[in-house]
């Protein structure tokens, strides 16, 4: 089962992923994947300024966006997935009808997808990953 690793200070304490919801979000992971992951992802909420530096030194492109993933390269060994890191402020700008819950758990559950290696750069890539994505979010809320 995945568990986290939590740094979500910038977040109001009233849109803070809680454990209840985390552990949603990790049986619905469970219940959504042939094979469940076993590990540790560290979430990061921060602001727009430090993913725009994420961006610009991991991703070579200078700019804002809403969720960095970087998977471990030892996941197997050490037991620890990734780190998945949210602009809390683009989140806030993305959510539709102020649904940041919402917001704040699809963008976790992509950069959850990306640590496991999923991607959506390739038309049929996105074909798997995107409804792989609702349908975590979905059976998470």
């Amino acid at each position: 089962m995945i568990t986290f690793d939590l740094a979500q200070e910038l977040i109001p304490a009233k849109h803070r992923f809680s454990s209840a919801r985390l552990k949603k979000i990790a049986h619905a992971f469970e219940k959504q994947l042939k094979t469940a992951p076993e590990g540790v992802v560290s979430l990061s909420a921060v602001t727009d300024e430090e993913i725009r530096r994420l961006n610009r030194m991991y991703r070579q492109k200078d700019k804002v966006t809403d969720v960095l993933s970087f998977a471990s390269p030892q996941a197997d060994m050490s037991g620890y997935l990734g780190d998945v890191v949210i602009s809390f402020e683009q989140a806030v700008r993305q959510a539709e009808d102020g649904d940041l819950e919402l917001e704040l758990t699809d963008l976790l559950v992509h950069g959850i997808l990306h640590v496991l290696g999923y991607d959506h750069e390739q038309a049929e890539d996105a074909e798997v990953m995107f409804p792989l994505q609702d349908a975590i979010v979905a059976s998470s809320l």
